[in-house]
């Protein structure tokens, strides 16, 4: 969980604007949240190395945890120097900054294959910090080209899955569409589907659709980036960022990713279910995909494995909705919103979950 200022700034950034974005972070409650990385994306580097070939950076981490973009090419996207060939090397020098986070890019790669540069860097930072008290967080930021879901676990700590997301809703829900088949490839043995940094703060995202966002990032266990300007964030949207219900969701210790288990589309009418387990209950997701509001129904046997009695809590707006048996129903969910509920109680009468099977 962290911040980056590529989706509100690209690389148009300096050192007054991160400073402020830190001193909002640390004392309006963001960090106390579990928002701890400040992650500096393309835009960084002075625009050629060194004489002794390191790139040139200053930093300070202000108590925060401190990550830094790279590009497995020998150019970053935005023409500065990246670090194919030059892993050893800069590896040490991001261990010379106490670096925590790598989101390592995937632009001017010379052709070469996906797997053989990511595992180079991989390595170079395994070795690096070999016998010292000291992780760099991994993310492989190759856009999902080469499946690294199947590869990613060993290399990296987490994986881009998607193209850069682009705050508007088509990009939300085409990103939602591509996790249903990748849900099994995420969890804390192996490492983190990553369907890139959240677009939450947008003032032109309507806030139903922020809460779609939000919530299935959460549930997928996915890693929570911001990348909105701090400055402007309303109320309404910092205490959506903010809520400890939907963090909890994201940070449950079991690790598992929801599953759709259901959809359903007929003329104007579509939508799906989502849902998977906690350490402490199941939490579901309806999500009306129309443009009318829908009602829909959640069986707890069908969609999750569950009898008995169960409450259903609303995560969102931080209250139970009561106590119900076999089913329940959530009312005139808005177009493009969601329903984002914790199911706690009832007995788990299946091991196997009723995940749809797109294989």
């Amino acid at each position: 969980m962290g911040w980056n200022p590529y989706n509100a700034f690209n690389s148009s950034f300096n050192d007054t604007l991160i400073r402020q974005h830190v001193d909002i972070i640390v004392n309006q409650s963001y960090l106390a949240a579990g928002y701890r990385y400040i992650n500096l994306d393309d835009g960084w580097q002075a625009s050629e190395r060194t004489k002794d070939n390191k790139l040139s950076f200053n930093s300070s981490k202000n108590g925060l945890l401190f990550g830094i973009y790279s590009d497995a090419g020998i150019q970053t996207c935005g023409g500065l120097p990246g670090s194919l060939d030059y892993e050893d090397i800069d590896v040490q020098t991001f261990v010379d900054w106490d670096i925590d986070y790598l989101k390592y890019d995937n632009c001017n790669e010379q052709r070469r294959p996906e797997q053989e540069r990511y595992k180079k860097m991989g390595d170079a930072l395994n070795s690096a910090t070999a016998g010292k008290n000291k992780t760099i967080y991994y993310n492989i930021c190759e856009w999902g080209t080469s499946n690294p879901w199947l590869w990613g676990p060993g290399v990296g700590h987490s994986w881009r899955t998607t193209p850069d997301i682009i705050a508007f809703w088509p990009s939300i829900i085409s990103i939602i569409d591509s996790q249903v088949r990748l849900t099994e490839y995420g969890g804390p043995e192996r490492g983190w589907n990553d369907p890139d940094m959240l677009v939450l703060g947008f003032e032109r995202i309507p806030y139903d659709e922020q809460v779609t966002h939000y919530a299935f990032w959460a549930a997928l266990k996915a890693p929570l980036i911001l990348g909105c300007d701090l400055r402007k964030v309303d109320d309404k949207i910092k205490a959506l960022i903010l809520n400890d219900d939907i963090i909890s969701v994201n940070q449950d210790p079991l690790g598992l990713s929801i599953c759709q288990v259901y959809y359903k589309t007929d003329n104007d009418i579509s939508f799906d279910i989502w849902t998977g387990p906690l350490d402490d209950g199941y939490v579901a997701i309806l999500f009306n995909r129309g443009i009318e509001s829908k009602s829909i129904t959640l069986d707890f046997k069908n969609h999750c494995c569950l009898d008995g009695t169960i409450e259903v809590y609303d995560l969102v707006n931080q209250r139970s909705n009561g106590i119900y048996a076999n089913n329940y129903t959530a009312v005139d969910i808005p177009k493009h919103g969601v329903e984002f509920i914790k199911l706690i109680g009832g007995n788990n009468i299946d091991d196997d979950r009723p995940c749809l099977n797109y294989s």
